[in-house]
């Protein structure tokens, strides 16, 4: 960096040309009238340089030289200066707001999960997190977010914290922009959720790829995104596309009773819902039609309801009895216990040893693993 560059003289303060004139004219008496006329502008044109409305053109720079005696430099380089001031001005308050802006968002889960660089530099985080959005500056980011949360509203899990919901959306998205996958088709879809049911029963590293695998398959993407403190949010269900569906799972609920209800939950929405709104889920129960369907529809899917009320109605639900159930649906039996615990035939305490814990890998694709069971 040169001396120059390093002892760079940056005023607080410039003067606009227009209050140099003033101070000419008041000086030497000249009234306004008279200056337009010796000029040949309005007086209306000349008031509005006055008063800082209108700037000195380089024209009429050598035209003041002409009439005043003062040298056109003099007024370009007022011009020039106050510009510049201008526009520092402005970027200084823009680089302020767009500081203050990027507190709202959850930096430090984005830099974990490598989304955004490992820096402490609030004007290198401010870029990349435009970046990562795809807006140019805050306030469209505000705009645009704003159109979309109207949607976001009308789900259960959908709270004020929209720049964390938000940033965790938008790493599915991002990750769903490269999978390739067919176009949606709801019988595949149908065939394919009944082969993923089966999934329960393997291990995580054998059924998370052919899960996503058959998904693909079906026009539909499955991205695992890990949960965000404030976004709370179990699944989301969105059409990208007229041809293609998103599911994103955060694993907020460990055991794999909630993640395999969850999946066949989202995907519910998929089959049965339209394609023009989004669900955000949280497993609390919202009461709506959709849910409602959604709900049922998955606890089906995993345990047949007449199966599941015939099991019931025997009272018997030792860890025999549920392991021998389990087996003749070909269930895991971490999911009828979650199913007996969420309809309170047995306590929330019982049998989680039952469960299956998953946690997620944090690389450059999340992926999941299998925990220790309770």
């Amino acid at each position: 960096m040169s001396n120059e560059e390093f002892y760079a003289y940056k005023p607080d303060y410039a003067i606009h040309p227009g209050e140099y004139l003033e101070e000419v004219l008041k000086s030497n008496e000249i009234k306004k009238k008279d200056l337009s006329d010796r000029l040949g502008i309005s007086v209306k044109h000349l008031s509005q340089i006055i008063h800082k409305q209108e700037m000195i053109t380089a024209k009429l720079a050598v035209q003041l030289e002409r009439t005043l005696g003062i040298s056109g430099n003099i007024w370009n380089n007022l011009n020039a200066d106050y510009s510049l001031f201008c526009a520092r001005s402005n970027e200084l308050k823009a680089l302020k707001f767009t500081l203050e802006w990027i507190n709202d968002f959850p930096i430090n889960e984005l830099k974990k999960i490598g989304f955004l660089p490992s820096v402490k530099d609030k004007e290198t985080i401010a870029e990349k997190l435009l970046q990562f959005f795809g807006v140019s500056t805050p306030e469209q980011w505000q705009q645009y977010y704003d159109l979309k949360a109207a949607y976001f509203r009308k789900s259960p899990a959908f709270s004020d914290n929209l720049s964390h919901i938000a940033s965790w959306l938008r790493i599915g998205e991002i990750k769903a922009s490269e999978i390739a996958v067919a176009h949606f088709d709801k019988d595949v879809f149908k065939t394919n959720l009944d082969k993923i049911r089966s999934f329960t029963l393997n291990k995580v590293d054998e059924f998370e790829p052919e899960m996503k695998r058959l998904c693909a398959m079906s026009g539909v993407i499955l991205v695992f995104v890990p949960e965000f403190k404030k976004t709370h949010i179990s699944g989301v269900a969105r059409w990208l596309t007229q041809e293609k569906a998103m599911i994103i799972m955060s694993l907020r609920y460990k055991t794999n009773d909630h993640f395999w209800f969850t999946f066949f939950h989202e995907a519910a929405h998929i089959l049965l819902h339209g394609k023009k709104n989004t669900f955000i889920d949280d497993l609390k129960g919202f009461p709506s039609k959709e849910e409602d369907e959604a709900n049922r529809y998955s606890k089906n899917m995993l345990i047949p309801e007449s199966e599941y009320k015939n099991f019931v109605s025997k009272g018997r639900f030792s860890h025999a009895d549920i392991k021998s159930f389990s087996k003749k649906i070909k269930i895991h039996p971490g999911i009828l216990v979650g199913r007996l615990q969420h309809d309170k035939h047995i306590k929330y305490g019982w049998h989680n040893d039952l469960k299956e814990k998953y946690e997620f890998i944090l690389e450059s694709e999340p992926s999941l693993t299998r925990g220790n069971t309770e």
